[in-house]
């Protein structure tokens, strides 16, 4: 996870935001450890429904995105 520079809440892709905190994996390898990271928070998974987000979901909004670095930290 990069430290020094600042991560802008925006919209994400889920590519792009896995690339961001796993920026030595494959895509696939990162696109899976991130969903293992929002899997370890049980209360993340409901508060993303609550905004919208549904499984398979491709494209996080700002909103997701704060609630993302909310519960993992940002990248």
């Amino acid at each position: 996870m990069k430290n020094t520079e600042e991560i802008p809440v925006k919209s994400y892709s889920l590519s792009e935001l896995s690339q961001l905190y796993s920026p030595t994996l494959s895509l696939s390898a990162a696109t899976k450890q991130l969903l293992r990271w929002m899997l370890r928070h049980p209360n993340l998974i409901p508060r993303l429904h609550e905004t919208g987000w549904q499984k398979g979901q491709r494209r996080f909004s700002s909103k997701q995105i704060s609630l993302l670095f909310d519960c993992i930290g940002p990248p």
